[in-house]
């Protein structure tokens, strides 16, 4: 199959960590590595190695004031990098959600442009901007890719009866599962023909929910994850994150 040269779009969601801190649940842990500057620096560094970073498109939408952004490490990177920044005002995580969505579908955007929803807490493996377009150049059938394998789905007692289909592209396998959290990938026309459902915001578990368990779309993780959330305990299993998080560090 000839490989498509279709771009991929990351709208970035970030917010200064002061908010962050006040909007995070205490129930929920940060790894020991973890800071939102180490997972930009790994999000950067990753894309600029790959041998296809080259097709990848990055926005930030600033959920904040010039001010905060002014003493965010985000701006550290601005000039350097020459970073696409929008500033927007959500206020929360709902209504930030909301005007990133609103924007990817105005920016109007070729049918087969892929869009990368992310949120300022994943981390990412080297290669997987090529193994994402591998995937899409493949030919197998599905509408919503994840680049997260959620641990959840290995051990909670709700998904004890989960059964999986699993794929396989030209370097690594892939699962269907039934849902995942705030940061996923699609085509831009899949985003188009599904509008409808994006535009009733719901949160992340339901509208995947009604995505898959409803309308019968499909959506992929990969085996070993591409990514993971960083919260202790929820990390993609089998990567060392760590040595990750210092890698990026040092890469930039």
């Amino acid at each position: 199959m000839l490989e498509s040269k279709r771009s991929l779009n990351i709208f970035y969601r970030h917010v200064h960590i002061k908010a962050d801190k006040a909007s995070r649940d205490p129930n929920k842990r940060r790894p020991a590595w973890f800071s939102h500057e180490i997972c930009f620096q790994n999000l950067l560094s990753t894309i600029r190695l790959d041998p296809l970073g080259h097709r990848v498109k990055l926005m930030i939408l600033y959920d904040g004031t010039v001010e905060d952004f002014a003493s965010d490490f985000i701006a550290n990177y601005y000039s350097t990098y020459g970073l696409n920044i929008q500033f927007i005002r959500g206020g929360s995580d709902l209504n930030s959600a909301m005007i990133t969505l609103d924007l990817a579908r105005r920016l109007d955007l070729p049918a087969e442009d892929l869009i990368y929803f992310l949120e300022n807490d994943y981390m990412h493996q080297h290669g997987w901007v090529s193994k994402l377009f591998e995937l899409y150049d493949s030919g197998i059938q599905f509408d919503y890719v994840s680049l997260y394998d959620h641990r959840d789905k290995y051990h909670y007692d709700m998904y004890a009866s989960l059964t999986s289909r699993l794929v396989y592209s030209q370097s690594h396998h892939w699962r269907t599962v039934p849902s995942t959290c705030g940061s996923f990938i699609m085509k831009n026309c899949v985003f188009v023909r599904d509008w409808e459902v994006f535009s009733l915001f719901l949160p992340d578990y339901h509208l995947f929910s009604k995505l898959v368990a409803e309308m019968g779309r499909v959506l992929l993780t990969p085996v070993p994850g591409l990514s993971t959330h960083s919260m202790e305990g929820y990390l993609s299993p089998t990567i060392d994150w760590e040595k990750l998080a210092l890698e990026a560090t040092a890469g930039l």
